[in-house]
């Protein structure tokens, strides 16, 4: 049990009271569903967003579309003046820094909800019937926006009991009260809403025009709020890896949910104590794997990954040094109708779809490959919640399962502090009942998976990855399909440049030793099939094995940047980052030359274009030494 003392939140009282045209209380609880008893006291679980501040806003409504940057700026184009007003957003991420632009352009409170066109009846059948949300469905979320993850108030180090605390009234956390209400409340007053009828794009699937207001409505919020320091807890298990012990993989779920959480994050925690039991009694039967296994229960996930983040501050150090990557399961299943969803750190993409392979699909009686795969190609032109990364290209037929690149939730930390492989995944990210009161048992027994046949799968898919880092022979990390994002990369960012008028630093030079690179990876990955195809030369590896493997595993550590940017210390992988202080961003991927560029500070981009070739080099004189000790061995 490992305790991190955390800035947590949660609510005691929310209110939201229409005042004009007419007087109406608008409920900020759920609706009961027949048959369902986790609905049964709907009162004692309100809707409600985390770090709200505690207050009273009264004031005209504004719809502000999702309360991004540009939606900001169409309301000042349309005359329409934000100050003083409360404004009505649609959710579908980065809700903190929706509360942030707010509060940056002067309004006086927030009410966040859900529009069906995201997640409801523009999908399917709501529940109890189907897997998409209800009128009554409140979806829960945190109002965070900070330049790091984890303790609002220990940045940069593990908030151990103890530990050195920041001030809470020091740090950029919501000043305004924000609260969430269903999207059948949200119907009745957007239709007390007069203005300017709203953009095209902003319209939703409520059967009304939606208007921007400001009032007629006026409405009266209120938020007391419990936001303070609390324990939070996360449980740690370790099976000895019986010739590589300091080799370790991670594997791991988080257990704190905002009601219920039977989805998200139970079906997950489900899944790896099944692996785990699966794990010890392989154990008592005599059979271990060569690399420790740790299994890790996260806290306080959702606050955001404030448990995982702290461990990997605490570890930071040992990590580094001994880990070979973490694989993350933040929820098993949501939806099977939907394609699974696996975003991972390029050198485990392969990896995922091979043991996909092995797995049959329940319905189907297909491998979970085949499945995954059609699925996409039936649901690529299709928005999704998590949404298609930048590399995604709906209009390509995929004859592979797409692997997002950029894995999320609690394996942020690994992967974005320490450049760790590290993967997160779930079956059917799209689905209505998330962060809601319907995420119960009675919604996954009845709707989601009633015979926890996806749990089954889920918990295989993640126990093979796992099995096959903890027991091979040598590492199965791919470097060449790692090349080719870096080559995209670079390769998109050239072409956001251009229509800026922008010039990417020292291109050339950077595909060129990508290219170098993905031919090494080739190599590389060739001379691993012959070394352990050959009898003879396999046997003489087995004294090598612990170095190549210490080689092959700290191969990503190339792209580690100890001190990370300096716009954010926090965020030390080369490949990925994200922009706190401004806006516009072109993309993810390269933030040191990408963020340079969008804010037009050539100078820096070429300061950092030079960052990027010394490891592009590392990279390629690292896997020429690995080439280079396997033919060594004869």
């Amino acid at each position: 049990m490992a305790r991190y003392d955390a800035y947590l939140s949660s609510p005691i009282s929310v209110s939201i009271r229409l005042l004009e045209p007419v007087q109406l209380s608008i409920p900020t609880t759920e609706q009961r569903v027949p048959g369902d008893p986790f609905t049964a006291d709907v009162k004692d679980h309100p809707g409600w967003v985390a770090y709200s501040a505690s207050g009273e806003a009264e004031g005209q409504l504004i719809y502000a579309h999702f309360g991004s940057q540009t939606d900001f700026a169409k309301l000042q184009a349309l005359g329409v003046d934000v100050r003083g007003k409360i404004l009505l957003m649609r959710y579908l991420g980065w809700d903190g820094r929706k509360v942030r632009n707010a509060e940056r352009f002067g309004a006086a409170g927030v009410i966040f909800y859900s529009d069906p066109q995201q997640d409801g009846y523009h999908y399917g059948d709501v529940y109890p019937k189907g897997d998409w949300r209800p009128p009554g469905g409140i979806e829960r979320s945190d109002a965070i926006d900070l330049p790091y993850p984890g303790d609002a108030l220990s940045p940069g180090w593990a908030s151990v009991p103890g530990a050195k605390r920041l001030r809470p009234e020091d740090v950029p956390l919501p000043r305004i009260p924000v609260l969430a209400i269903s999207y059948g409340s949200a119907r009745q007053l957007l239709g007390y809403l007069g203005g300017n009828v709203a953009p095209y794009d902003w319209q939703g699937d409520l059967p009304l025009t939606y208007k921007t207001g400001p009032g007629p409505a006026r409405v009266r919020i209120q938020t007391k709020m419990n936001n303070g320091d609390r324990p939070i807890w996360n449980v740690i298990g370790r099976l000895p890896g019986k010739t590589a012990p300091d080799q370790w993989v991670i594997v791991s779920n988080h257990h704190d949910a905002w009601v219920f959480g039977a989805g998200d994050p139970s079906s997950g925690t489900a899944a790896l104590l099944e692996l785990s039991r699966d794990l010890g009694q392989m154990a008592r039967e005599g059979h271990s794997f060569r690399r420790t296994v740790v299994v890790a229960f996260w806290d306080a996930e959702e606050m955001p990954t404030i448990g995982s983040t702290e461990w990997v501050e605490q570890h930071m150090e040992e990590l580094l040094d001994k880990a070979v990557a973490c694989i993350n399961m933040d929820s098993a299943v949501f939806n099977p109708d939907r394609p699974l969803s696996v975003s991972a750190h390029p050198v485990l993409h392969e990896l995922f779809r091979e043991a996909s392979r092995s797995i049959p699909d329940p319905k189907t009686g297909k491998s979970t490959f085949e499945v995954w795969r059609d699925a996409q190609n039936t649901f690529r032109h299709t928005p999704t919640e998590d949404g298609w990364d930048e590399f995604f290209n709906p209009e390509a037929e995929l004859s592979e399962p797409y692997v997002f690149a950029i894995p999320s939730d609690d394996a942020d930390a690994f992967f974005d502090y320490l450049a760790l492989p590290a993967s997160d995944m779930y079956y059917g990210a799209d689905y209505g009942v998330y962060h809601s009161i319907y995420d119960n048992f009675h919604w996954m027994k009845t709707v989601a998976d009633p015979q926890f046949r996806y749990h089954a799968v889920m918990a295989q898919l993640q126990g093979l990855v796992v099995a096959r880092l903890a027991n091979a022979d040598l590492l199965p990390l791919d470097f060449a399909t790692e090349a080719g994002f870096w080559r995209r990369s670079y390769q998109g960012l050239d072409k956001s440049s251009h229509e800026k008028g922008q010039q990417v630093p020292k291109l050339r030079e950077a595909l060129d030793l990508i290219d170098q690179w993905e031919m090494e990876a080739k190599g590389l990955a060739q001379d691993e099939i012959e070394l352990l195809s050959d009898p003879a030369r396999r046997e003489a590896a087995q004294s090598h094995l612990m170095e190549l493997n210490q080689m092959i595993y700290k191969a990503p550590r190339n792209f580690y940047r100890p001190k990370g940017r300096a716009d954010s210390p926090e965020q030390r992988n080369l490949f990925f980052g994200t922009s706190y202080d401004f806006q516009g961003v072109s993309g993810t991927s390269l933030p040191g030359i990408r963020f340079a560029l969008d804010q037009g500070k050539v100078q820096e981009a070429e300061r950092e274009a030079d960052v990027y070739l010394e490891a592009l080099r590392l990279r390629v004189a690292t896997l020429r030494s690995i080439r280079q000790s396997i033919a060594n061995i004869r």
